[in-house]
C-alpha cells in the first residue's frame, strides 16, 4: 500500500505539473514560431540592421582594453597584510628600497673599479639633481637612483624611481636612457629589467601579435568550415557573422567596463576573440547541418530554413545561456581582476548567440542551397556515422560494455588529472617572455649571478622600542635569515654603510630596523613564493633564537604580495568553480527536467576539466620546466571549459532525451547520437583549434591557455561526449531521469506518433510536432543502415556487392 500511495502521489504531481507548465510551453512555442517567421521574412532587414549596428558602434564607442595595471599590488584587496606592511615601511624609513625598474650593468670579465665608481656617481647625479630642484616638476622624470651593494663582482644593479603618474612605457624609456650612459664602455653590457619593463614587453608582444592571431583564426575557421561542408560559400557566411559579432563585442565591452567601474585586462582580448569566433562558428555549423539536412529532403529554401531554425534555435539558445551563465559565475569571486573576466566573457557569449540566432538564419534564408556552393549537396544524406562510431555505440549501450567503458574512461581522466596536485601558481611577468627578449636576458644575467631576486627584493621589518640598540641580536638575525633556503643575500644592520639616522637600514626614530632579502630565484615565480612562505613561518623563531626582545617582525615586498595573490587565487578558484557548477547544474536540471543525470554529467565535465589542467601541469611544469601556471590560467580555463562542456551536454544529451521519450534509453542513444555526433565533433574541433591559435602570441601565459583549452575541448569532444556520457546514462537506466519518468522502458509505435502528429496538425500545433513521425522514421532507417554496414557478413562481400544492393 505505501508503494501504491507513492506511485499515485507521483502520478498526481506529474499531472499537476503538466497542467501548470502546459500554458507556458504553449506560449513558448508561439513565441518561437513568431521568431522563426520574423527572422526568415525580414531577412534582408536583419542583415542591414547588423551592418548598420556594426558601423555605429565602431564609430561611436571606444575599444575595450587598457587595463594592464602598473603594480601587482593593485590587484590585492584593501585588507592585504603585505600591502599594509609596505605602507608602514614607507612611513618608517626615509629611503624606499622596493623598485619596479632595475638597471643591470654587467661585465662577463668582472666590473672594473672605474665602472663601479661610475655606477655610483651616475646614480648620485640623478638623485642630487632632483634634491636640488634641477629636475622639472611633473610626471615623466627620474627622481632617484639607488645602487644596490651586492657581492657579485661582475654585476651591478641600480634601482630607479620615477615621478608619480608616469606611464609604464615612459618609465621603461627613462630606464633605457639611463642605461645608455654605460654603452660606450667596452665589454660592459646593460639591461633594463624588473616588473614594469616586463609588463611593457608583454603588452608589446600582445599588441603586435593580436591582429595576426585574429586573422589566422578566421582563416583557419574558413578552411575547416569549407572542408566540413565542401563549400566555398559557407566559410564566408561564418566570417561575416564572426567579424560583425567581434566588432560589436569589442566595442560594447568598453561601455560595459565603464558602466561597472572596472578596467578590462589586456590579457582578456585573445580569450574574447577566441570565445566569440569559436561560439559563432559552432552555432553556424549546427545551423548549416540542419539546413543541409532539410534541403537534402527536398524542402524549398525558405521552408528548409524555417525547419532548421525550428529544430536548432532552441538548442542554440539554451546552449548560449549555459555558456553565458557559466562564465558569469566569475562574479562570485571577491577578486576584482576575476570579476572583470565574468561580465566580459558573458557579454561576449550573449552577443555571439544574438548573431547566431538572427544574422545567421537570415543569411541562410537568403542563400539557401547556394550556401553550400557549387552543387555540393550530398547525394546520400543519411549516413550519420562511421563504422567505428557504430561499434562504439553498441558497446556503450550494453551494460557490461558501459561498465568497462566507464571504468576505462574514468581511469584515463583520473590519471591525466593526477599532476594537478602538484600545480603551482606563477605571477612572474618575466618568466613568460621569450628567452631572446632584452628583459628576459637581463633576468638571465641576474640568474647566472645568483641574485635573480634582486629586481624585487623582500623587506623584513623589525619594529620595537629602541630596537636599534639591540645591534648584536639584529646582526645574528640577519645571519640566520641569510642561511634560509632560497636566500641569496641579505642587506641590513651587519653592513649598514651610512649613519643610523640616514633612514636606510634604521628608522630615524630608532624604533625599526630593516633587512633587504634577495632571493635566488624569480621573485614573482612559484619557487620564490614557496621559499618566502617557509621564511615567514620561521621568522618569529629566528628572532627569538637571535635574542631579540619586545620586537615584532613583518614581511613585505613583491614576493609577499605574489604569495597573497596566489592564496587568493586558490580560494577564489574554489568559490567560482562551485558557483559555475551550481549554475550549470541548475540549467541542465531545468532543461532535462531531471536531477540524477545532470549531477552525473556535471561530474563527468568536472573530471574532464581536471584532466586538462593536469595535462597542462605535466607539460609546462614537468616537461618544459616552467615555474608554474600563470595565476589566472587555471581560473579562466576551468570556468570556460565547464561552461562549454555544459554547452555540449545540451547538444548531445538533449537529443537523447527527446528520443528517450519514445524509446528505451539504449535505443534512444543509438538513434540520437549519430545525428549529433558529426556536428558535435566538428564543433569541438573548431573550438579547440580556435583556442589553440592563441599560442601564436609568443608569451608562455597564452600558450598555457591555448594548450589547456584545446586539451580540455578535445577530451570533452572525443572521450567524454561519445564514450563516458552514453556509458553512464546506460548504467543509470531509468534512474537517469529521476525524479521524472521521461526515460521509458518500452517504445512508442510510429503509428501512434503519426496519430499524435495528425492531431497536432488539426489543432494548429507546431510544425515540429507534425514532422515528428517522419523524423522518427528517418532515425530508424539510419539505424538500420548502420546495422547493415556493421554486419560482418556484409563486410566480407565483394566491393561491388554493397553498391549493387543499394
Amino acid at each position: 500500500m505505501p508503494a501504491t500511495a507513492v506511485r499515485r502521489w507521483s502520478a498526481g504531481l506529474a499531472a499537476a505539473s503538466r497542467r501548470v507548465t502546459r500554458p507556458a510551453r504553449s506560449a513558448t512555442r508561439r513565441a518561437a514560431r513568431a521568431y522563426r517567421d520574423a527572422v526568415v521574412k525580414a531577412r534582408w532587414f536583419v542583415v542591414a540592421g547588423w551592418l548598420l549596428l556594426t558601423v555605429l558602434v565602431s564609430v561611436m564607442l571606444p575599444t575595450a582594453g587598457g587595463g594592464g595595471g602598473a603594480d601587482i599590488g593593485n590587484l590585492l584587496p584593501e585588507d592585504s597584510t603585505a600591502a599594509a606592511v609596505q605602507d608602514r615601511s614607507l612611513e618608517l624609513f626615509d629611503v624606499p628600497v622596493l623598485s619596479q625598474v632595475s638597471v643591470v650593468v654587467h661585465d662577463p670579465n668582472g666590473l672594473s673599479v672605474l665602472t663601479r665608481a661610475d655606477v655610483a656617481l651616475w646614480a648620485a647625479t640623478h638623485t642630487q639633481a632632483y634634491l636640488d630642484g634641477n629636475v622639472p616638476p611633473g610626471r615623466g622624470q627620474i627622481v632617484a637612483a639607488v645602487p644596490l651593494p651586492t657581492s657579485t663582482p661582475e654585476t651591478a644593479v641600480t634601482y630607479l624611481y620615477v615621478s608619480n603618474y608616469t606611464s609604464l612605457e615612459r618609465t621603461r624609456d627613462l630606464a633605457r636612457e639611463y642605461a645608455s650612459h654605460f654603452h660606450n664602455q667596452s665589454s660592459v653590457q646593460t639591461y633594463v629589467t624588473g616588473v614594469v619593463p616586463a609588463q611593457v614587453a608583454q603588452a608589446d608582444y600582445l599588441e603586435s601579435r593580436l591582429h595576426l592571431f585574429e586573422v589566422a583564426t578566421l582563416v583557419l575557421i574558413a578552411v575547416v568550415v569549407g572542408l566540413t561542408f565542401r563549400s566555398v560559400v559557407a566559410p564566408f557566411v561564418v566570417l561575416i557573422a564572426a567579424g560583425l559579432g567581434y566588432l560589436v563585442a569589442i566595442r560594447s565591452l568598453g561601455v560595459l567596463a565603464a558602466a561597472l567601474g572596472f578596467a578590462l585586462p589586456d590579457q582578456l582580448q585573445p580569450l574574447i576573440a577566441a570565445l566569440l569566433i569559436g561560439v559563432i562558428t559552432d552555432y553556424c555549423v549546427l545551423f548549416f547541418a540542419g539546413l543541409r539536412q532539410q534541403l537534402d529532403r527536398g524542402l524549398p529554401r525558405l521552408d528548409a530554413t524555417r525547419r532548421a531554425v525550428s529544430t536548432n534555435a532552441p538548442i542554440i539558445a539554451v546552449a548560449g545561456i549555459t555558456v553565458a551563465a557559466g562564465t558569469a559565475a566569475l562574479l562570485a569571486a571577491d577578486f576584482q581582476l576575476f570579476q572583470a573576466f565574468g561580465p566580459a566573457l558573458s557579454l561576449t557569449v550573449v552577443i555571439g548567440v544574438l548573431v547566431s540566432l538572427t544574422l545567421v538564419p537570415a543569411l541562410m534564408a537568403i542563400l539557401g542551397e547556394r550556401l553550400f556552393g557549387l552543387g555540393t549537396l550530398r547525394a546520400s544524406p543519411r549516413r550519420p556515422t562511421r563504422r567505428g562510431n557504430g561499434r562504439l555505440l553498441r558497446i556503450v549501450v550494453d551494460r557490461r560494455g558501459a561498465t568497462v567503458a566507464t571504468l576505462l574512461a574514468t581511469g584515463v581522466l583520473l590519471l591525466a588529472a593526477a599532476p594537478l596536485l602538484q600545480m603551482r601558481l606563477d605571477l612572474s611577468f618575466t618568466s613568460g617572455l621569450p628567452p631572446e627578449d632584452p628583459v628576459s636576458r637581463g633576468a638571465a644575467v641576474l640568474e647566472d649571478s645568483g641574485i635573480r631576486g634582486v629586481i624585487a627584493p623582500t623587506e623584513v621589518i623589525v619594529e620595537g622600542d629602541a630596537v636599534i640598540e639591540q645591534r648584536p641580536a639584529l646582526e645574528r638575525l640577519q645571519a640566520a635569515i641569510e642561511a634560509q633556503p632560497g636566500v641569496a643575500e641579505v642587506l641590513g644592520p651587519a653592513q649598514n654603510p651610512l649613519p643610523d639616522g640616514f633612514g636606510v637600514v634604521f628608522s630615524p626614530e630608532g624604533d625599526a630596523a630593516r633587512y633587504v632579502v634577495i632571493l635566488d630565484s624569480d621573485p614573482l615565480a612559484a619557487p620564490a613564493i614557496s621559499d618566502l612562505r617557509q621564511l615567514s613561518d620561521q621568522l618569529d623563531t629566528l628572532a627569538a633564537e637571535a635574542g631579540l626582545e619586545d620586537a615584532e617582525v613583518a614581511v613585505t615586498g613583491q614576493t609577499a604580495i605574489a604569495a597573497e595573490l596566489a592564496a587568493i587565487t586558490r580560494d577564489n578558484l574554489r568559490i567560482t568553480l562551485t558557483a559555475a557548477v551550481l549554475v550549470e547544474l541548475l540549467i541542465l536540471i531545468v532543461y532535462l527536467r531531471a536531477l540524477c543525470a545532470p549531477v552525473v554529467l556535471m561530474a563527468c565535465s568536472a573530471l574532464g576539466v581536471a584532466a586538462a589542467l593536469g595535462l597542462s601541469v605535466l607539460v609546462f611544469q614537468v616537461l618544459l620546466g616552467d615555474p608554474g601556471l600563470a595565476f589566472y590560467v587555471p581560473f579562466a580555463t576551468a570556468v570556460l571549459l565547464l561552461a562549454l562542456g555544459s554547452d555540449y551536454n545540451v547538444f548531445a544529451v538533449g537529443s537523447i532525451w527527446e528520443a528517450a521519450a519514445r524509446h528505451p534509453l539504449s535505443k534512444a542513444i543509438m538513434l540520437a547520437m549519430p545525428s549529433t555526433a558529426r556536428a558535435i565533433s566538428a564543433a569541438g574541433l573548431i573550438l579547440a583549434a580556435t583556442f589553440g591559435m592563441v599560442a601564436l602570441i609568443p608569451l608562455q601565459t597564452f600558450r598555457q591557455v591555448a594548450f589547456t583549452m584545446a586539451a580540455g575541448l578535445l577530451i570533452d569532444t572525443f572521450l567524454i561526449r561519445p564514450v563516458l556520457t552514453p556509458a553512464v546514462l546506460t548504467l543509470l537506466g531509468r534512474a537517469a531521469s529521476w525524479p521524472s519518468r521521461r526515460v521509458r522502458t518500452e517504445s512508442v509505435p510510429v503509428d501512434e506518433l503519426r496519430r499524435t502528429a495528425a492531431a497536432g496538425a488539426r489543432s494548429g500545433g507546431p510544425e515540429v510536432l507534425r514532422d515528428e513521425a517522419r523524423e522518427e522514421e528517418a532515425r530508424e532507417e539510419e539505424a538500420r543502415e548502420e546495422e547493415g554496414r556493421e554486419d560482418p557478413a556484409r563486410e566480407c562481400q565483394p566491393a561491388g556487392a554493397e553498391v549493387g544492393h543499394r
